[in-house]
């Protein structure tokens, strides 16, 4: 019963926001490009633990996934029409705005440079950065940071953040987190800059590794889409499904069926 509350209220913002304009918008915007082709076609990464990952089937699963079938259920009214593609920190950008995407649901954080290039959702979820070292590190503060080598995920905000808080420190980019990770654990660097939430999936899967308990910055999750007029429409109705999620409390239960 309650899912079917939820069907309905999702379907009365798509009514209320589909049907509000006299005139239809250019033809073959990002939303009538989705109803035609009858399916979304979402940019995730592979390996981002609980956010998105693969299980040992290969099926995409995680907080972030989950929030795509939403998504899909309200433009699409079918939660499993999504084709998901795979992208890394890196290359997550310009796949959306060469098209290979229609939206970005990839750990991704809001920020006024990136606003330049793409347009956001409202925010899905705050995390923090920190830092992962290995359990019998020295490092215990951000004050211990200084003339450390750093690791941090090409295409994400961590370097800047580093930059800020320990700007003597020698800062090495990789290509995805697993490749920081990995640099961590063969001692190539003595610590691996990136958000909490996706630091911690790491130190669940290793007890060798452990994170900071501190944040250094304060990271707005949202959903990436080619900027202008074309996604407008679909961004509308992604900030509803958000507002109605965390309204109802069903973004609540989602978050806690993967952040235990």
């Amino acid at each position: 019963m309650k899912k079917f509350y939820i069907t309905i209220l999702l379907l009365t913002a798509i009514t209320l926001i589909t049907s509000g304009c006299g005139k239809k918008q250019q033809p073959m915007d990002l939303y009538d490009s989705i109803q035609q082709r009858g399916k979304l076609v979402i940019g995730v990464e592979k390996d981002i633990k609980p956010f998105s990952f693969q299980d040992e089937n290969g099926n995409q699963q995680g907080f972030e996934i989950d929030l795509a079938k939403q998504i899909a259920k309200a433009i699409i009214r079918d939660e499993n029409a999504i084709e998901f593609v795979i992208v890394e920190p890196a290359n997550r950008i310009s796949m959306l705005n060469s098209g290979q995407a229609d939206m970005l649901i990839a750990t991704m954080t809001i920020t006024n440079s990136r606003k330049n290039i793409v347009d956001f959702s409202e925010p899905y979820y705050f995390a923090g950065q920190t830092v992962l070292v290995n359990k019998n590190s020295k490092i215990k503060s951000f004050t211990d940071l200084q003339d450390k080598r750093i690791g941090v995920t090409f295409g994400t905000t961590a370097s800047e953040g580093i930059k800020a808080i320990a700007p003597a420190s020698l800062i090495q980019g990789y290509k995805t987190y697993k490749e920081g990770y990995d640099a961590l654990k063969a001692g190539e660097i003595d610590a691996f800059a990136s958000d909490d939430t996706i630091l911690l999936g790491y130190t669940i899967l290793d007890k060798s590794v452990k994170i900071i308990p501190q944040k250094y910055t304060q990271e707005p999750y949202g959903i990436a889409f080619r900027k202008g007029t074309e996604s407008t429409r679909t961004i509308n109705i992604v900030n509803n499904v958000i507002k109605i999620l965390n309204a109802n409390g069903e973004m609540n239960k989602i978050k806690n069926k993967w952040f235990k």
